[in-house]
C-alpha cells in the first residue's frame, strides 16, 4: 500500500510537472506570437514612416529645385537687362565720341579755312 501511494504521488508529481511544463510552453508560445505580431507592426510602421520621409524629402527637393530654377531665370533675366543697358550705354558713349570727333574735325576744317582766307587776303 505504501508503494502504491508512493507510485501514485510520483505519478501525480510527474503529471503536475508535465502540466506546468505544458503551461509554460503555451505561455512562451503566446508571448512569442505577441512579440512577432508587434515586431511585424513595428516593421510595417517603420516602412510607412520611411516612405513618408522619402516622400517629404522628394517634395522638399522638388520645391528647392523649383525655387532654384526660378531664381536662376530671374538672374538670367536681370543679366540680360544689365547687358542690354550696358550695350546701350556703350553705344551712347560711342556716338558721343563720334560726335566729339566730328565736331573737332569740323572745327579744324573751319580753322584751316580761316587761315587760308587770312593768307589769301594778306
Amino acid at each position: 500500500a505504501a508503494a502504491f501511494l508512493a507510485a501514485a504521488a510520483f505519478l501525480a508529481a510527474a503529471a503536475f510537472l508535465a502540466a506546468a511544463a505544458f503551461l509554460a510552453a503555451a505561455a512562451f508560445l503566446a508571448a512569442a506570437s505577441c512579440f512577432l505580431r508587434n515586431l511585424l507592426l513595428f516593421l510595417r510602421n517603420l516602412l510607412l514612416f520611411l516612405r513618408s520621409a522619402a516622400f517629404l524629402a522628394a517634395a522638399a527637393f522638388l520645391a528647392a529645385a523649383s525655387c532654384f530654377l526660378r531664381n536662376l531665370l530671374l538672374f538670367l533675366r536681370n543679366l540680360l537687362l544689365f547687358l542690354r543697358s550696358a550695350a546701350f550705354l556703350a553705344a551712347a558713349a560711342f556716338l558721343a565720341a563720334a560726335a566729339f570727333l566730328a565736331a573737332a574735325f569740323f572745327a579744324a576744317a573751319a580753322a584751316a579755312a580761316l587761315l587760308a582766307a587770312a593768307a589769301f587776303l594778306a
